[in-house]
């Protein structure tokens, strides 16, 4: 049995997914399964996914099932207990699933861990603009005020997964947002210091195209994070003020403030 379990969901992934599989293939760990779906991609998806004969791809292709059922499925067929998550549009860093599996194992309490990373906008780097928060009691504190994750640094106990219901398909734009605060209530979480990923932004993920109906999700996961986790309420408030505001004047530069927190099926 393998220990780690990679799932990634792809639509129309031709621009990125070589390099998103490739990361992994390449990783300095390498006992793993991976498990891709392609979600009905009407692109080259196919043809480069047929690419590939490592024994460790396990490669579905099916009919457009949304991001969050498709990640259910891929990860109720996982083998492994530790589950990972990477979006088909980002990459992971060599030393990713080494200093994760590392950090899980030596802390059984954790239920799931994340990272920081880095933004790629084009051909340029940022140092990531998210707050970087560590520790869980510093996550449960601020999780009502933003999404301190990026999805495709976490890894996941399956075990936690399973109690929190998996993702809610009911969320299409920030499911793994929601997914967090729910799992926050069957474990602990941390987000390791080392930069293990890099997440791509662009004008064509899903939150970027739909980004009022990205924002009033997000408001409500905040009012259920606060409810479950409470937190400083000037300083939720605070947060809750500028995403009305952001609502009704919608920044024209919007890729660094939205771009990382999910992109939907983009995937």
């Amino acid at each position: 049995m393998p220990r780690v379990s990679v799932v990634t969901s792809v639509y129309n992934g031709e621009a990125y997914v070589e390099e998103c599989i490739d990361s992994i293939l390449n990783q300095t760990f390498q006992d793993f399964e991976y498990i891709i779906l392609n979600n009905g991609s009407t692109d080259r998806t196919l043809e480069i996914l047929n690419r590939y004969t490592d024994p460790r791809l396990h490669i579905i292709h099916q009919d457009n099932l949304g991001i969050s059922r498709s990640l259910n499925k891929g990860i109720s067929l996982s083998k492994s207990e530790l589950i990972v998550r990477l979006d088909a549009d980002d990459y992971s860093l060599p030393n990713r699933l080494e200093k994760q599996v590392a950090f899980m194992e030596q802390h059984p309490e954790i239920g799931f861990c994340g990272s920081r990373f880095k933004e790629l906008i084009g051909t340029q780097f940022f140092t990531q603009k998210i707050q970087f928060i560590e520790k869980d009691e510093e996550i449960r504190k601020i999780v009502s005020c933003f999404n301190p994750f990026s999805h495709s640094t976490i890894m996941i106990r399956k075990t936690i997964f399973t109690k929190s219901g998996g993702y809610n398909s009911k969320f299409e734009y920030s499911q793994d947002y929601d997914l967090w605060v729910r799992m926050l209530n069957f474990g602990k979480a941390w987000i390791l210091k080392e930069e293990l990923g890099v997440a791509r932004l662009t004008d064509q993920s899903t939150s970027n195209k739909n980004r009022r109906k990205q924002k009033l999700e997000v408001l409500q996961i905040r009012w259920n994070a606060f409810r479950q986790f409470g937190g400083n309420p000037g300083k939720v408030l605070s947060y809750y003020v500028k995403s009305l505001i952001g609502l009704i004047y919608p920044s024209k530069s919007h890729l660094r403030d939205n771009g990382y927190r999910n992109k939907g099926d983009g995937e």
